[in-house]
C-alpha cells in the first residue's frame, strides 16, 4: 500500500508524499522510481528479459539503444547476461528477482522501491540478494524497502519504521533503535536444538537466534517463570542486546511476523 501511494496509484486517506531536496519540497514523479514488486510482478513472465526491458523502457520514453546496453550491464553484474533472451518463467525465483531489479535499475530511476525482495528465496539466494542491496546502498542509491524479513532489514537498512494498522508506531535510525535496548534482553542457551519448536508455547517477547539459542526481551521475573516450564535443559542465561525481530515482538506482543501479517517494517 505504501509503495502504491508513493507511486500515485492509490490516494492516501491523509497526508501527502513529498521529496525534500536542498530545503525545497515537491511531489515526486512516477518516472523517478524504479520498482521491484513482490513476486517479480513488474515483469511479464512469458516474455524474454530483453523484450520486457524494451517494452517498459518504451513506456518510459527511453529508446532501445539506451535501455538495452544498460539492462545488459546490470544482468552481467548479477550473473544473468546469458539469460537475456530467456522468458522470465524459465528462471528460478532468485534469478527472477535479480532480473526484475536489473530492469528497475536500467530505467534510470533516482530511487528504488522494493516490496518484499527476499520473499520466497532460498537461503543462498537470499544472502546473495542481500549483498546486492548492500552494494547499491554503498553506491548511493536511495532505497525504500518494505519487508517482513527482519534479519535482512536489520543488516541493510539505515532507518526503520514499524507500520501497524496504518500507523507508524516506531521509527528512527536502525542502530539507534537497537542501542536504546542494549543489554535489556536475555539470551538463553539450550542443551538441545529445540529453540524454534519452543517459541509457540513461550508466547510474546521470545525469538530464536539459532537452533539452540532463545532471546527474551522483557522483565526478569517473567523470564524466570518461563524457564521453570521449559522441557529442555538450560545451559546459560546472559544479558544481551535484542535483534530487530526480538524488538518487534516485544513492542507489539504478537507472534513471529509472516508475509501475510502486520505490522510491517520499512
Amino acid at each position: 500500500t505504501l509503495i502504491k501511494v508513493v507511486l500515485g496509484l492509490l490516494l492516501p486517506d491523509g497526508g501527502e508524499v513529498v521529496l525534500e531536496e536542498g530545503g525545497a519540497r515537491r511531489r515526486p514523479q512516477g518516472h523517478e522510481f524504479g520498482v521491484l514488486l513482490e513476486g517479480s510482478r513488474n515483469l511479464y513472465v512469458n516474455l524474454s528479459l530483453l523484450v520486457n526491458a524494451l517494452y517498459f523502457g518504451g513506456i518510459r520514453g527511453l529508446p532501445p539503444r539506451e535501455v538495452r546496453p544498460r539492462f545488459e550491464a546490470w544482468l552481467e553484474r548479477f550473473g544473468l547476461k546469458d539469460r537475456l533472451h530467456a522468458p522470465l518463467a524459465s528462471l528460478s525465483r532468485g534469478m527472477q528477482q535479480k532480473a526484475a531489479l536489473a530492469l528497475a535499475l536500467a530505467l534510470k530511476p533516482r530511487f528504488l522501491l522494493l516490496d518484499e525482495p527476499t520473499l520466497g528465496l532460498d537461503p543462498v539466494s537470499r544472502r546473495e540478494f542481500e549483498g546486492i542491496l548492500l552494494e547499491l546502498k554503498k553506491e548511493g542509491w536511495g532505497i525504500l524497502l518494505t519487508s517482513h524479513d527482519l534479519e535482512v532489514v536489520e543488516r541493510v537498512s539505515d532507518r526503520v519504521a514499524f507500520l501497524h494498522r496504518g500507523e507508524v508506531r516506531r521509527q528512527g535510525p536502525t542502530r539507534a533503535l537497537l542501542r536504546d535496548w542494549a543489554g535489556e534482553g536475555y539470551r538463553v542457551r539450550l542443551a538441545e536444538p529445540k529453540a524454534e519448536a519452543l517459541l509457540q508455547a513461550l508466547g510474546p517477547g521470545w525469538s530464536a537466534e539459532g537452533p539452540e539459542v532463545l532471546f527474551f526481551l522483557g522483565p526478569w521475573e517473567a523470564l524466570r517463570e518461563a524457564l521453570g516450564t521449559l522441557p529442555v535443559e538450560v545451559l546459560e542465561v546472559s544479558r544481551g542486546t535484542p535483534s530487530l525481530e526480538a524488538l518487534f515482538l516485544h513492542l507489539f506482543g504478537e507472534a513471529r511476523p509472516s508475509p501475510g501479517a502486520q505490522p510491517r517494517t520499512v
